[in-house]
């Protein structure tokens, strides 16, 4: 049975697993908003989570902005005030790749040359960890974090990305209230020698800022 089939009682029920981006973050915000749509994005790149129908947020910002009306912000120093907003929509660069660019032959390592942005597993937990702290600070309470990220290799060692994420982000406070994964039916491939499963998954967290602390761990 197709996901999007599934139903009780002629309701959809909503699954954790899709093929559909949209479907996932529309499932996310009827879930766990309490009516709002994404008001802030970090990263907002091109803006392709905004799509068929899902409105833009008031609040667009990233790193090297691409668009004109995006504002020129790291996802760590927000110029938002503290309680201000209630739904984040975080997707973050998640591929690490110590060489520089230049210095990978041509086919090699494709995937890090077309999407890499972190030198180290060390440099990725820094942004995502300050990312985190700076979100608690601007969300109102109650508000919350959809979080997309993903394992990967680097240098043939496995990052299980979202268990570290998890566990920073109650840390800093928040509760995971939700995890969703998004599936792919075919991913980007290189030349090497293959050494672990290829991933086809990523996944979206919902943190919640709870008016009090969780003791969750």
């Amino acid at each position: 049975m197709e996901l999007e089939q599934n139903t009780l009682f002629g309701k959809k029920i909503i699954s954790t697993i899709s093929f559909n981006e949209q479907e996932i973050i529309r499932d996310i915000l009827y879930l766990h908003s309490d009516g709002h749509y994404i008001d802030c994005d970090p990263c907002f790149s091109v803006g392709n989570f905004y799509k068929n129908g899902l409105p833009k947020p008031k609040h667009i910002f990233d790193k090297y902005p691409q668009t004109n009306d995006t504002i020129e912000a790291c996802s760590d120093k927000l110029p938002l005030s503290d309680n201000s907003v209630y739904t984040i929509m975080f997707d973050p660069p998640f591929v690490m790749g110590g060489a520089d660019h230049d210095e990978i032959p041509d086919g090699s390592n494709l995937i890090s040359r077309r999407f890499s942005n972190f030198q180290s597993w060390d440099e990725l937990k820094t942004m995502y960890g300050s990312s985190l702290r700076e979100f608690y600070r601007i969300l109102k309470p109650g508000g919350i974090v959809i979080f997309k990220c993903q394992d990967s290799v680097s240098c043939s060692k496995q990052h299980f990305t979202h268990c570290w994420t998890m566990s920073e982000a109650v840390r800093v406070g928040f509760y995971p209230k939700d995890l969703f994964i998004l599936l792919a039916k075919a991913r980007m491939t290189d030349n090497r020698v293959q050494q672990h499963a290829r991933k086809y998954h990523s996944y979206y967290w919902v943190f919640k800022k709870e008016k009090c602390k969780v003791d969750y761990l």
